[in-house]
């Protein structure tokens, strides 16, 4: 019998396509066949680590690109966010038929798809297929208790105030969605979705299981849907460049890596220029900037100052032992890798999701937020970190972290529905895959 085939389906974004990459590795050794759906982008790299990959929207391939990075925050606007879901559900049609075609030929037996891949899932619904969800950002699925996310990072409840403030954000939330569904009713329906299942479950996750990315130990207190589990984080730098290293060891007796990631290239316009005041008042601290474009990858720096030098990509799990600190956005994949090498975190959030997390770092002792990085409250945050941080909790977060086994809770989920269609199971673990929520 041929081995089962997984198709794995993302947009061609590092964070959501990266964690991918990681599992269908993974896959790979575990005696599957492993098939890629990706935007053209991200084909190259894909075929250079030797999968198999189709595109979609090869005749506008940064179709994608130009909905995502905006020219300035869209944070919690609804009109902002409307005009997004808008041109996203613009392409989904095109691309429905595409991911059509793509199956017909490839024949997979199920599907793993990013959770702002939801097209994949029509498809998979279509042509009777069972399809997974995975999430880097658990907090974006709506519970009908705990914090709402999406609202400039709102801690965890204390008084009956904020549980109030709580109850009113969640209801804020929905009738925002369903407002977003009756504006865009027409397009919806020439989908064939909706927002929302008649259970109340949201229609763009999948029924059979959404694999969080992500720790219980770092979320807050919330009743989970019941199709959803956490797996753990998944960090790594996908090779040729994820473990080269971009710097030869600083001089300098401590160095700090600032990184606001792979998108939002408004937010990097200036970067230097704000973070001057912390340059400054750090002479004896050597900043290590990452531009974040993977494709400009080098072990040269681009430009170099006194106690300063910018690269154009610094892979995160391979480099963090080598800084006492990282000032970064708050991006799923910057604040998992920096609780798994133990380092504390400075988080500026711009937009998204960056505010719940940096909330999250705060909350659970793995760093400090700041509003702006050229504020005074920025020097005074870092210095804290450098010299008089509790990283007590941070370590907990780490050995947490240690005990989460995302592969094979992963591959637990894909044998749960291919019992019949897949390989023979290797050794199992010696704890548990994962932690349910």
């Amino acid at each position: 019998m041929s081995a089962p085939k997984v198709c794995f389906v993302a947009p061609p974004f590092s964070g959501h396509l990266n964690p991918l990459i990681d599992l269908a590795h993974y896959f790979v050794s575990q005696g599957y066949a492993v098939h890629f759906t990706t935007g053209a982008a991200k084909a190259d790299l894909l075929r250079e680590l030797g999968f198999a990959v189709d595109t979609v929207l090869a005749h506008d391939p940064f179709a994608m690109e130009r909905i995502v990075d905006t020219s300035g925050p869209v944070s919690s606007s609804f009109f902002l966010m409307l005009s997004q879901l808008r041109a996203n559900l613009a392409l989904l049609p095109g691309i429905r038929q595409e991911l059509r075609a793509i199956f017909a030929v490839q024949q997979p037996a199920m599907v793993i798809a990013d959770f702002c891949a939801p097209v994949a899932g029509l498809v998979c619904e279509e042509r009777g297929l069972p399809w997974l969800t995975t999430m880097p950002t658990p907090f974006a699925l709506e519970t009908r208790r705990g914090t709402p996310a999406y609202l400039g990072g709102w801690g965890p409840p204390r008084h009956w105030g904020q549980h109030l403030r709580d109850a009113v954000g969640r209801a804020v939330i929905r009738a925002g969605k369903k407002a977003f569904g009756l504006v865009l009713a027409r397009q919806l329906r020439a989908l064939g979705t909706r927002i929302y299942r008649p259970d109340g479950s949201e229609q763009a996750y999948s029924p059979h299981g959404i694999l969080g990315l992500g720790m219980a130990e770092l979320e807050f207190d919330r009743d989970w849907p019941a199709a959803f589990q956490f797996i753990g984080p998944l960090t790594a730098t996908p090779e040729p460049i994820g473990t080269r290293l971009p710097f030869a060891e600083q001089q300098a007796p401590q160095a700090v890596l600032v990184t606001l990631g792979t998108h939002l290239p408004w937010a990097k316009q200036g970067l230097l220029d704000r973070l001057a005041p912390l340059i400054k008042s750090f002479p004896g601290v050597h900043f290590v900037v990452s531009r974040g474009e993977a494709s400009q990858f080098s072990s040269q720096p681009e430009e170099v100052g006194l106690n300063w030098s910018v690269y154009g990509y610094v892979p995160y799990d391979a480099n963090l032992p080598h800084f006492a600190a990282v000032v970064h956005h708050g991006g799923a994949g910057i604040v998992y890798s920096c609780i798994r090498a133990g380092r504390p975190s400075l988080v500026c959030p711009h937009d998204y999701d960056q505010f719940d997390f940096a909330q999250r770092v705060q909350e659970r002792g793995a760093g400090l937020r700041v509003a702006a990085l050229d504020a005074p409250t920025a020097v005074a945050a870092l210095r804290t970190l450098l010299t008089d941080f509790d990283l007590s909790p941070l370590r907990h977060l780490t050995e947490a972290l240690a005990h989460y086994h995302p592969h094979e809770a992963c591959l637990v989920a894909v044998r749960r529905l291919l019992p019949a269609a897949s390989p023979a199971p290797p050794e199992t673990c010696a704890e548990p895959c994962g932690a349910s929520g």
